[in-house]
C-alpha cells in the first residue's frame, strides 16, 4: 500500500476515483458501460494533445496555439476532401500541416530563442486567421463517408479513435520514460544549466518537442473533423489550450518544467470528462464546468508551487 501510495500519479487517481462515486451516488445512469464508453470517446482528440503539452509543460515551456492548429489542420483537410482527394491522403496531409506548425513555433523559440508565450501567442492568431482565410468563413461539411472512420469507426468492437489515443499514450510514455530524447526532457526542465553543461542540445531538444506537439495536434484535428462531421475554422478547438494545460496541471505535471508523466495527464483528461459528463447527467448547468475546471487549475498550481518550494527548501537544507 504504501509503494501505491508513493507513486507520482496517486492523488490525481484517488481523486478521480473519489469523484467518480460522487457521480454514482448522484445519478446511478452514470456508472452504465455505454456512458463509461462516451467519456472515454468523447475525450481521445483531447488527450492526444495533451501528450504533447505534456513535454512542453515538462521543458518549463507553454504553446498557446494548439486550438489554433488544430482549426488549420481539420479545415485544411475538409478542403482537400472538397477537392476530391481520398480520406488516407488527406489525413496523411493535414497531420503534416500539423507537424509544420509544430516546426514554424519550434524554430523560433528553440532556435532564435523567443520566450514560448510570445510566439505561440502569435501563432495563435497567425494559424486561425489563415485557417478562417482558407475557409472563407464557412463551414466545412459534406465529408465523405470514408473519412467518417477515423473519428466514428470501430476495431473488434472498439473505438478506432480510442485504439489510436490509446497507442500514443504508451508510445510516448516509453519515449519519456526509456529513451535518451525523453531524459533530455526532464534534464532541461530540471536544470537547464546543469542539462547545458552535461552536453545536451536545448535548442534541438525543444525544436523536435514542438515538432511532435504539431503532429499529435494533426493527428487530433483528424479524429476531431471525422467524429464531429463539419469544421468551423473560427470556432474549433477555442478553448483546447486551455483544457489541455489544465489536464497536464490538474495530472501532476508542473509550471516550472522537469516534472510530470503523461499518464498523470491522461488521468487529468479521464478527470475533466468525468466531471463535464457527471455534471450534465446530474443536470447541472453546464456553465460550472467552466468554472470547476477553473477551481482545478487554481488547486493543481497552488499544490504544485507548494511541492516546489518543499523541493528547493530540501535541497537548500541537504546543501546546508
Amino acid at each position: 500500500m504504501k509503494r501505491l501510495l508513493n507513486v507520482h500519479e496517486a492523488p490525481i487517481i484517488l481523486f478521480t476515483v473519489l469523484i467518480g462515486i460522487l457521480f454514482t451516488i448522484i445519478s446511478p445512469e452514470f456508472l452504465q458501460l455505454d456512458n463509461a464508453k462516451l467519456i472515454l470517446e468523447q475525450n481521445t482528440s483531447s488527450a492526444i494533445v495533451a501528450i504533447g503539452m505534456t513535454m512542453v509543460i515538462l521543458l518549463g515551456g507553454i504553446d498557446l496555439s494548439v486550438g489554433s492548429v488544430l482549426a488549420l489542420t481539420a479545415t485544411s483537410v475538409g478542403l482537400f476532401l472538397s477537392h476530391g482527394m481520398s480520406p488516407w491522403l488527406a489525413s496523411l496531409l493535414g497531420v503534416g500541416i500539423g507537424i509544420l506548425c509544430g516546426m514554424f513555433n519550434g524554430y523560433f523559440i528553440a532556435v532564435l530563442n523567443i520566450p514560448d508565450i510570445i510566439v505561440t501567442l502569435a501563432s495563435m492568431y497567425i494559424f486561425r486567421g489563415l485557417a478562417v482565410g482558407i475557409s472563407g468563413g464557412t463551414w466545412m461539411t459534406n465529408f465523405p463517408p470514408g473519412f467518417q472512420f477515423f473519428g466514428q469507426g470501430q476495431v473488434l468492437g472498439i473505438s478506432f479513435p480510442l485504439i489510436v489515443t490509446v497507442i500514443l499514450i504508451i508510445g510516448f510514455i516509453f519515449l519519456l520514460k526509456f529513451t535518451r530524447f525523453g531524459r533530455r526532457i526532464y534534464a532541461i526542465g530540471g536544470n537547464k544549466a546543469a542539462a547545458k553543461l552535461a552536453g545536451v542540445s536545448i535548442p534541438r531538444t525543444k525544436f523536435m518537442v514542438y515538432v511532435f506537439s504539431g503532429m499529435l495536434v494533426g493527428i487530433a484535428a483528424v479524429i476531431f473533423a471525422s467524429k464531429v462531421g463539419s469544421v468551423q475554422a473560427s470556432t474549433a478547438g477555442s478553448n483546447l489550450s486551455f483544457e489541455v494545460m489544465a489536464a497536464v496541471l490538474i495530472g501532476g505535471g508542473s509550471i516550472f518544467g522537469g516534472t510530470g508523466t503523461i499518464a498523470g495527464t491522461a488521468v487529468g483528461i479521464l478527470l475533466m470528462g468525468i466531471i463535464k459528463n457527471g455534471l450534465v447527467i446530474a443536470k447541472v448547468s453546464p456553465f460550472w464546468v467552466d468554472a470547476t475546471t477553473g477551481f482545478l487549475i487554481i488547486l493543481a498550481i497552488a499544490i504544485n508551487t507548494l511541492q516546489y518550494v518543499r523541493q528547493n527548501k530540501r535541497k537548500g537544507g541537504e546543501l546546508i
